[in-house]
C-alpha cells in the first residue's frame, strides 16, 4: 500500500471534466471493437477514476483493447464478471451517484491507505449548511458520522470550532461547480486527504463538500434523497486518510443509492483505520463489526 510522496500533487483524472452518467445507461451493449456515439462518456468515466489514460481522438467512441482492458480493472473492483464489454452490470454501476475521489492511484492497481494526521484530537468547523434539511437535523447528522470514527478504537476525536478560528476540516455545502473540483454529474460530495497527501487543496483545512445543488438531502431513507451520515461518514474517512474499498459493504465502497443508509463501519473499514492510525493501547472500540 504505498504513500504519496509529501508535497507532490499528481496530475491525474481526478481533476478531468465530468462524464454523463445519464448518457451512459443509454448505450446500448457493447463488445470489443464496437462504437456507439455515446460511448466518449464511459471513457471519461474511466479516466475520471485513473482506470484509463488518454485516448486518441480518433477511438473516442470505440470499445478498443486499451478501453476493454480499463474496463476489466474497473469490474473487478466493483464484483462484476470480468468481461472487457460494455454489458447491464457495467452500465449500472458507472451510472450510480458516487463520491469524487478515484478508485485508483496513478501507478497502482489497487489501495486502501494515504497518510495519517500527526495528531488525533482533530477540529472542524462548518460553512453553509444543506438547504434540503433543517440545520440542527444536519449538523446532527455530521456529529454521528464523526461519533462513529471517534468509536473505531484508535484515540480519534473531533472538537467543533468556529469557521474563524484554525481548524482541521472544514464541511460545507456548495453548488454542483465547486472551484475546488467540479461536483457536476454523477458526485455527490468529494474530501482530500490529511496534509501532505493532498490531491485537492493544500491544507489544512482539509475540504469536505456536498453537492448541493444537484442533490437532495435528507436523514434516513426517502426516495430520490441521499442521506447526509451515510455520505458524511464515507467522506470523513478520506479526511482521516483512507481511499475507497472494493468490499461493497464498506463505507469507503465509492457509490451509493438514494433511498439508503449505511451508518456502521464494516470489518474493512476498522482494518483501515487501525492500519492507518495503529490501536492505542487502553482505547476500547465501540463499534465493532457485527
Amino acid at each position: 500500500m504505498a504513500q504519496m510522496p509529501i508535497g507532490i500533487k499528481p496530475k491525474c483524472s481526478f481533476i478531468c471534466a465530468s462524464y454523463d452518467r445519464k448518457k451512459i445507461a443509454t448505450i446500448p451493449d457493447l463488445g470489443r471493437g464496437e462504437k456507439d456515439d455515446n460511448f466518449h462518456e464511459v471513457k471519461k468515466c474511466l479516466q475520471q477514476y485513473n482506470y484509463l489514460g488518454e485516448s486518441s481522438p480518433d477511438s473516442q467512441n470505440t470499445l478498443d483493447e486499451s478501453t476493454a482492458s480499463a474496463l476489466e480493472t474497473f469490474q473487478q473492483r466493483y464484483n462484476i464478471p470480468q468481461s472487457g464489454v460494455l454489458g447491464h452490470e457495467t452500465k449500472e454501476a458507472m451510472a450510480k451517484p458516487r463520491c469524487a475521489m478515484p478508485d485508483l492511484q496513478p501507478g497502482a492497481l489497487a489501495f486502501s491507505i494515504s497518510g495519517a494526521w500527526r495528531h488525533r484530537n482533530l477540529t472542524y468547523a462548518l460553512g453553509k449548511l444543506s438547504q434540503s434539511i433543517a440545520p440542527s437535523v444536519c449538523e446532527a447528522a455530521i456529529e454521528r458520522a464523526l461519533t462513529t470514527w471517534s468509536n473505531a478504537g484508535v484515540g480519534l476525536t473531533f472538537n467543533k470550532v468556529a469557521d474563524t478560528e484554525d481548524h482541521d476540516i472544514f464541511i460545507e455545502w456548495r453548488r454542483a461547480d465547486d472551484p475546488d473540483l467540479n461536483m457536476a454529474g454523477s458526485t455527490l460530495a468529494h474530501a482530500d486527504f490529511p496534509p501532505g497527501f493532498s490531491l485537492i487543496l493544500d491544507g489544512p483545512p482539509v475540504p469536505l463538500h456536498f453537492d448541493d445543488e444537484e442533490h437532495t438531502w435528507s436523514d434516513g431513507a426517502f426516495e430520490d434523497e441521499f442521506d447526509i451520515e451515510t455520505t458524511c461518514l464515507h467522506e470523513i474517512g478520506h479526511c482521516l486518510g483512507l481511499y475507497h474499498s472494493k468490499v461493497p459493504e464498506s463505507i469507503m465502497f465509492p457509490t451509493v443509492s438514494s433511498n439508503m443508509t449505511s451508518r456502521t463501519l464494516a470489518d474493512d473499514d476498522v482494518k483501515g483505520i487501525r492500519r492507518l492510525y495503529k490501536t492505542r493501547p487502553n482505547v476500547p472500540s465501540r463499534s465493532e463489526p457485527n
